[in-house]
């Protein structure tokens, strides 16, 4: 007996350090103690890298394409009959590049079914719920969609700006009920360094700012507000679909969650989603203004297809980010990654285009701070027993 307990004393030394620093603020720390198993996958930080990666590029290509096509179409000129003209069509190119997905969706698909072809237990899938769920969630990102578009050229962007970054105090609260995250020192402090970081973009000029004639301050802020929200639940609710439905389906055999998760949710949601605004576009008769914007596009037909197509593009790099956070830690880490990537943004406006009184100025440079020091103390509460200058050392 004393010779089978020996194997059994060495290899729980070695597997405790690798699940701990992922589930942290999670629930399943008791069960991948007991089975030595974890709905995350175990190899975690390549992920988060890459999907923070993701979240950067996508979401600063996506703003700045925004922010060419606001331009170039004179917005500053529209009169207020045309305020809200493409609230729609903005909407719809955060979602409409779903097909793009198909291609990693099957290939990774594949490769995680070719490594679990042993003998497992039947899984069963719950088709109905995931149906009603990607359902419920793709209503979610055309209404986010629309009323982000719509509050941004209601209200000045300053504005819009401080009333959207509401959303991670959103996502906190959903968090903690609905997905029943643990929030320890570090993860508050990260959440209020992001929303410092959020508030001090509020100086960020945007090709679609409104003039005072054409502001609405009631609906542009109610706008603004519950586009937060609706993102805040939206992150929520793809934390609490494949934790309770696409993890449960691995944790109950011998096989291991796939990255393919990410892109399941997200072509089956933007489906709903786009499928929504295609009719919101539709009723509301901007295929005639798309027909008029690209004939009317100063940088010509070619400049205003590659800007559409480029958003379209960008938003799918964004969303499988901010869908890979969540299945690699959570969403309130996918929020926050969010929002300490504006201050790059706001950079980049600056640099490339030529808007009134907007520079490089302190707020900025304080912003890209704040950014750095909210990201810092979200990961060092992965490794609370190390100094804050010994976990920079390693994560670097």
């Amino acid at each position: 007996m004393a010779q089978n307990q020996q194997p059994i004393s060495q290899t729980n030394p070695q597997e405790h350090p690798v699940q701990i620093p992922l589930n942290i603020e999670r629930d399943y720390t008791t069960l991948i103690n007991q089975i030595g198993n974890t709905n995350r996958k175990q190899n975690h930080w390549p992920t988060i890298i890459l999907s923070i990666i993701f979240v950067i590029v996508g979401q600063t290509i996506a703003k700045l394409l925004e922010n060419f096509y606001y331009d170039q179409i004179n917005r500053s000129e529209y009169n207020e009959n045309r305020q809200n003209d493409g609230v729609w069509t903005q909407a719809l190119l955060q979602t409409v590049g779903f097909p793009l997905l198909l291609l990693p969706f099957i290939i990774l698909t594949k490769k995680h079914n070719h490594h679990q072809q042993q003998q497992q237990p039947p899984v069963t899938y719950h088709y109905k719920s995931l149906a009603i769920i990607y359902i419920c969630i793709g209503i979610i990102m055309s209404v986010q969609g629309r009323l982000a578009a719509m509050g941004k050229l209601d209200i000045p962007f300053g504005v819009f700006t401080l009333i959207y970054t509401t959303q991670l105090i959103f996502t906190a609260i959903f968090a903690r009920f609905i997905n029943k995250i643990k929030f320890n020192k570090w993860i508050i402090i990260s959440l209020i360094f992001a929303i410092v970081t959020g508030a001090l973009t509020m100086n960020t000029s945007f090709g679609g700012e409104p003039d005072e004639a054409e502001e609405n301050y009631p609906s542009g802020s109610w706008a603004a507000l519950f586009a937060g929200i609706c993102f805040a639940l939206l992150l929520c609710n793809i934390q609490n679909v494949l934790d309770n439905y696409i993890f449960k389906r691995t944790v109950s055999t011998v096989r291991k969650p796939s990255f393919a998760s990410v892109f399941e949710v997200l072509i089956f949601s933007s489906l709903v989603a786009t499928i929504i605004s295609v009719v919101g576009l539709l009723i509301a008769g901007e295929q005639d203004d798309l027909k008029r914007e690209m004939n009317e596009f100063s940088k010509g037909k070619g400049s205003y297809v590659m800007a559409m197509v480029g958003q379209a593009v960008s938003w799918q790099i964004y969303w499988v980010g901010i869908v890979g956070l969540v299945f690699s830690v959570s969403s309130v880490l996918s929020n926050v990654i969010s929002v300490i990537t504006w201050p790059i943004v706001s950079v980049l406006v600056v640099i490339f285009f030529n808007f009134m009184d907007d520079e490089f100025d302190v707020l900025k440079g304080i912003a890209l701070i704040t950014a750095v020091v909210s990201a810092v103390a979200y990961f060092f509460r992965a490794s609370p027993t190390l100094s804050p200058l010994e976990f920079l050392i390693r994560l670097g």
